[in-house]
């Protein structure tokens, strides 16, 4: 789960902040930032925080996937929408 959301927060940072020059220095910066930001240790947090609270109801609420739905939450919190692109409830782009 952290590597999901990790992976795409540093992928959406190497594509939002360069234009085509996607170079080996370039993704060691995003991934550098990513980590010195604290925004992967929030990410990691939220998870264990999450995994804590809903393992302890799993198996006596039935459910959607918990999991799946929390990925794309953070994701959605952490990465920026593009340009022009609104976030509707629910989480939709439009």
């Amino acid at each position: 789960m952290g590597y999901i959301v990790d992976l795409t927060v540093i992928l959406d940072a190497i594509f939002s902040t360069t234009s085509v020059d996607i170079s080996p220095e370039n993704v060691l910066l995003a991934i550098d930032r990513h980590v010195s930001s604290g925004i992967k240790n929030r990410i990691h947090c939220d998870i264990r925080r999450f995994v804590t609270e809903a393992f302890a109801v799993r198996f006596s609420v039935p459910q959607k996937d918990l999991i799946l739905e929390r990925i794309i939450d953070l994701i959605q919190e952490f990465c920026v929408p593009p340009a022009g692109t609104t976030v509707v409830d629910g989480g939709a782009l439009q």
